[in-house]
């Protein structure tokens, strides 16, 4: 099944690149089979609506809230597809999984669905780096909001030299990897406040170059596509300076 979404996602690119599509960005919605797991692994593929300016393409690995779908971070996507990148949007929830119960332990019960997100980052990372070589597998960068970003946390923590870029809008469980194998940027909201531990200190910012901005007026909820315009013009000025320059930004205030 993996097979014939790949023959059909090549096929679309080459369409799209054909009749002048590939300017605006062509996507491609796919269920990967994870056979060893059982599991289906919804993602969409959006490729650079810009020649990248460096080869191979980069690539990041997009991971939302819980609650948001994967779809709903077009404000992102479309910004690093103007800059040449191909992102991988990935869905962690299927309607089949269990939901968080409100009145429960909460930490409890977001540890297996970050286990299984964490899985899935490394599904998706090894079926399509086979399927579409030229894109810049062995440098990838995360990014992910809330549970998407604990995921991603996750994930780069694990010491794999693949992932290089960590980038999480206001992840509040999973502590942020402490090493200069992995460049990190964290956007902060004004309304919530990270578990102890999660957020390197001043001294550790400093030692592992890590990124730690705080945008005082955001709303963990409004990360996504359903937030402010500012908000999200915002977020995507911190993370332009980040990628291109290395630089560590907070917006100008009001703007």
């Amino acid at each position: 099944m993996v097979g014939y979404h790949h023959l059909a996602l090549n096929l679309a690119v080459a369409l799209a690149a054909a009749s002048g599509l590939a300017a605006s960005a062509a996507t491609l919605d796919l269920t990967l089979q994870d056979q060893a797991r059982q599991r289906a692994v919804p993602v969409e593929l959006s490729f650079p609506a810009a020649p990248c300016t460096t080869a191979p393409c980069p690539v990041a690995l997009l991971s939302g809230g819980y609650g948001n779908g994967h779809k709903e971070y077009r404000f992102l996507v479309e910004e690093l597809n103007r800059s040449g990148w191909l992102v991988v949007s990935v869905e962690h929830q299927l309607p089949t999984d269990a939901k968080l119960d409100r009145n429960g332990d909460i930490a409890a019960q977001l540890k297996p669905m970050r286990r299984r997100g964490v899985a899935n980052l490394h599904f998706v990372q090894e079926t399509l780096s086979k399927s579409h070589p030229g894109y810049d597998w062995r440098h990838v960068t995360l990014i992910g909001h809330s549970l998407g970003g604990d995921i991603s946390a996750d994930r780069a923590s694990e010491g794999d030299a693949t992932i290089t870029r960590l980038i999480t809008l206001d992840n509040r469980r999973a502590a942020l990897p402490r090493s200069a194998m992995v460049k990190v940027l964290s956007i902060r909201a004004g309304d919530t406040q990270a578990d102890p531990g999660v957020l390197p200190d001043a001294q550790e910012q400093k030692q592992h170059c890590a990124c730690i901005v705080k945008l005082p007026g955001a709303k963990h909820n409004d990360m996504y596509d359903g937030g402010g315009a500012e908000l999200k013009a915002a977020i995507n000025r911190v993370i332009h300076a980040f990628l291109t320059k290395g630089a560590c930004e907070a917006p100008p205030a009001g703007g």
